[in-house]
């Protein structure tokens, strides 16, 4: 029996060969995978970016538009500080408190002011908060109507709670009375700014 003996030349092709074989399934695994995995995760940052910049330019057309509209308004907004204030400044609400119970022929006996507790209130606002304002008060009964009403029509938009009215009259003709508004101030103080 004959035994072919290859070549060295034909052993060294096919040496040659599975080292280059080897070496393209190490290329595949360690340095295309990589790359093709990277091509991959850049295009979903690209699509993600993209929708974030569209979103931003939406926000951006909005806040456009909200410009135009308020330009117009802008002298209607300047005294909102005034009637909605920020924090706990209700100095307006007290001056005008005053007034109204003078002209109606009241005295103001006392005011305090309270965060709200009301179980009625469930309208939840972004700026918004209530709160609670409390006075007591002596005058004649006749005038008590005329007073709730300006009341109501105050700048800052109270609202009446409570009515507690004395039916005792004093010697000079007046009763006492406890009123509860629910009235409204910005809780974030840098919210006009």
């Amino acid at each position: 029996m004959k035994v072919i003996k290859e070549s060295p030349d034909k052993k060294r092709s096919y040496i040659f060969f599975g080292f280059s074989i080897l070496v393209s399934i190490v290329l595949i695994l360690f340095a295309i995978r990589p790359t093709v995995t990277t091509i991959a995760r850049i295009n979903k940052e690209i699509k993600e970016k993209e929708r974030v910049n569209s979103l931003l330019e939406n926000k951006i057309n909005t806040l456009n538009e909200l410009d135009k509209q308020y330009v117009p308004n802008k002298e209607s907004f300047e005294d909102l500080e005034m009637i909605f204030p920020a924090g706990e400044n209700f100095s307006l609400l007290l001056a005008n408190m005053e007034l109204v119970t003078t002209r109606n022929g009241h005295k103001l006996s006392s005011i305090s002011f309270d965060g709200y507790k009301g179980k009625d209130y469930n309208i939840i606002t972004k700026a918004l908060k209530p709160y609670t304002m409390t006075f007591s008060a002596r005058g004649k009964e006749e005038n008590i109507l005329n007073f709730l009403q300006e009341l109501e029509d105050l700048p800052m938009y109270p609202v009446i709670e409570t009515f507690s009215y004395s039916t005792e009259t004093a010697e000079d003709g007046t009763n006492a009375f406890t009123i509860s508004l629910r009235i409204y101030h910005v809780d974030n103080v840098n919210f006009y700014k």
